[in-house]
């Protein structure tokens, strides 16, 4: 993710055009702030825009802890993000 540099992080992981919006870091509330959760650090974690959207367009939104097994299962399996980071040159 990236947070005040997307040229830099594109270069890096070689990530073009409007793609890289989609790793912007973005401030997740794990229960929303319209159903009581609060703008504490217990409440809030690091999320990339894309996995930030992607929770809350759901019809079915889940619990934060069941929607955080989902991210890990896909990462694990390589198919979360429609965009691939490539890794960057040692």
């Amino acid at each position: 993710m990236w947070e005040t540099d997307p040229k830099s992080f594109s270069a890096r992981f070689r990530v073009t055009g409007r793609a890289v919006l989609h790793f912007r870091c973005t401030a997740e509330h794990l229960e929303a702030r319209c159903d009581g959760g609060r703008d504490s650090e217990e409440n809030v974690v690091a999320a990339c825009q894309f996995c930030n959207g992607r929770r809350h367009r759901r019809k079915r939104p889940i619990d934060a802890a069941s929607y955080a097994s989902l991210v890990r299962l896909r990462v694990e399996q390589g198919r979360w993000h429609s965009v691939t980071l490539k890794r960057p040159p040692t």
